[in-house]
């Protein structure tokens, strides 16, 4: 099993979460507002910088991590500069 941890732009939030319906993702865990500074810049819900990312949380089987990854890049051609993931593996789970 893998955790896949996805850091999108909030904006983008309900194309991510459509794909994930669309590809049988029903279990996840979403931090809805995140803030902090990478390749697209600042984004820090301020004034000056009113931009915000969200985090996503998915567990999911080995096999099913390209296709969702592939099936999200699709599903938001705009924001798949800004969409980063990473992926760890799950020993175990409780």
């Amino acid at each position: 099993m893998k955790l896949l941890m996805l850091i999108v732009p909030t904006e983008s939030r309900d194309k991510i979460e459509s794909a994930l319906q669309e590809e049988s993702v029903f279990g996840y865990t979403e931090v809805p507002s995140v803030l902090g500074s990478g390749q697209t810049g600042l984004r820090l819900g301020s004034r000056a910088f009113p931009e915000t990312s969200s985090l996503i949380l998915i567990v999911l089987q080995d096999e099913k991590v390209d296709t969702l990854i592939e099936a999200l890049k699709n599903s938001c051609p705009d924001c798949a500069g800004a969409m980063h993931a990473v992926i760890w593996g799950v020993d175990r789970m409780l």
